[in-house]
């Protein structure tokens, strides 16, 4: 599961605030119809679980819960991606793909930015999908009064039907088959490469025990304003 979340937080310049980018990404991939059903879906087991007498000595109405809820994620999605991404060491990355800076480049090209376009829904997807399912297995182990929300734990269809990563895999493989590039064809396996080699660049001592959920410790603080507490 680290390997799998290093796909989602590529290298950051040191200058750059990380967790904001990290958090920004997430906040757009709610903004999608796929991160709006699963926003709407985690809102109603916000409603069904929140304590009623605590709303209301909070001042709290149901229908603040969806967007406050939101928020939360947001803001520990990108500590969980921001601390998977931090355990890369990165002269190790450096000596290990010394063609980082081609694979930078290459991003400007301009087959290779309509093919990031198009693949931005089933990014987006991921990223949420990824949260998500680190989510409801840290509330399932910290017995946090919550109902799981990630459709691939839950078999949701109606939610397992809004998610574009199949269509835009379909829209890839055709733009792909009618572009000949070298330049995206080049792109395309640096990228795999950089895949590889992220996940073997993991610093293994510094990875902290129960990762990756142990970067969402702390969280249950943040669910208790929303008046959300522990199963007994």
């Amino acid at each position: 599961m680290i390997a799998a979340l290093l796909l989602l937080a590529p290298s950051l310049a040191p200058a750059q605030p990380a967790q904001d980018a990290q958090a920004a990404k997430i906040r757009d991939a709610f903004n999608s119809a796929y991160g709006k059903a699963l926003s709407a879906e985690f809102g109603k087991s916000l409603r069904d679980n929140a304590d009623p007498a605590c709303l209301a000595s909070k001042g709290i109405e149901a229908g603040q819960l969806e967007a406050r809820g939101r928020d939360v994620v947001i803001k520990w999605g990108a500590r969980l991606i921001d601390g998977t991404d931090a355990l890369i060491d990165q002269n190790v990355y450096a000596e290990k793909f010394p063609a980082a800076a081609e694979l930078d480049r290459l991003q400007q090209n301009a087959d290779v930015k309509k093919y990031l376009a198009l693949a931005a829904p089933m990014q987006q997807a991921k990223i949420l999908d990824t949260v998500f399912e680190q989510f409801d297995r840290y509330a399932l182990v910290s017995r946090i009064k919550l109902t799981a929300v990630s459709p691939l734990a839950t078999g949701n269809d109606e939610l397992l039907r809004k998610n574009p990563t199949e269509a835009t895999e379909d829209a890839l493989e055709a733009f792909s088959k009618r572009n000949k590039s070298k330049a995206l064809t080049r792109f395309l396996d640096l990228s795999e490469q950089a895949s590889a080699v992220r996940a073997a660049a993991i610093a293994k001592d510094k990875v902290p025990p129960g990762a990756p959920l142990s970067f969402l410790k702390g969280i249950e603080a943040d669910l208790a304003g929303l008046c959300i507490g522990s199963r007994r």
